[in-house]
């Protein structure tokens, strides 16, 4: 323990303390927990990317009249994200000019007056996941990576003919980076696809409070140590 009776060494190690502190909360200085800058819920980011898919399948389908009756048969499910597609799904037909409805066409048995329609949709993928979580500079602020994703096949029958008119299909992509103490406010309970797996290395969260610790345990030693000088 010379190095603590010496003056020198005291301010040598002092300084090198001090310069920890600094690195480990400074960047938190720089980078607040919480943010004034609005912030997409994940709820809002599968709303974003599922949109951006169905305008790009909306505008390709042309200039198909909307006479008649759109009915919406969805033939392939991802699990319980379905619905933020679905209502998206609905709502965008009924602002382009489409009168809609739930059901299943029976374009086999029975065909339908002239205008009207089956849209018939599979959703191949409708996900959101974290890739990565990682601080800058290892003492740095944590974020967190976010991806969503959306792929969709689609076709239009026409019921009274039972042709397929139109054959599309489209993927969309949404990715950006948060700060991981936003996670709380971007996620939502009743949802359990907005609360993706944290998938994170276990011995960092094991090693950042033994470094909190000890230089917290430094500090302490450093003042009883200068008490003790004077």
């Amino acid at each position: 323990m010379r190095i603590f009776r010496d003056n020198k060494g005291l301010t040598g190690v002092s300084i090198t303390v001090s310069l920890i502190v600094v690195a480990v909360f400074f960047p938190a200085l720089l980078n607040p927990q919480e943010s004034t800058t609005e912030v997409l819920t994940n709820l809002e980011v599968v709303e974003f990317v599922s949109t951006e898919a169905i305008e790009e399948l909306i505008d390709n389908m042309g200039g198909l009249t909307k006479d008649g009756l759109v009915i919406l048969k969805k033939e392939k499910s991802v699990g319980d994200i379905d619905f933020v597609f679905e209502n998206l799904l609905l709502k965008s037909l009924n602002d382009a000019g489409w009168r809609v409805s739930h059901g299943k066409g029976q374009v086999a048995d029975t065909l339908l007056p002239t205008g009207d329609f089956e849209f018939g949709y599979q959703l191949i993928k409708l996900n959101l996941a974290y890739p990565k979580i990682s601080r800058h500079y290892w003492f740095g602020q944590k974020n967190v990576e976010r991806l969503a994703e959306v792929g969709v096949f689609a076709k239009l029958v026409d019921l009274s003919t039972g042709d397929i008119v139109w054959v599309g299909d489209v993927h969309k992509e949404y990715d950006d980076a948060i700060s991981y103490a936003l996670l709380d406010r971007v996620e939502d309970e009743q949802y359990e696809f907005t609360r993706p797996a944290r998938n994170e290395l276990r011995w960092k969260r094991l090693l950042e409070p033994l470094i909190v610790t000890g230089i917290v345990t430094g500090l302490v030693y450093l003042f009883f140590s200068n008490q003790s000088n004077d």
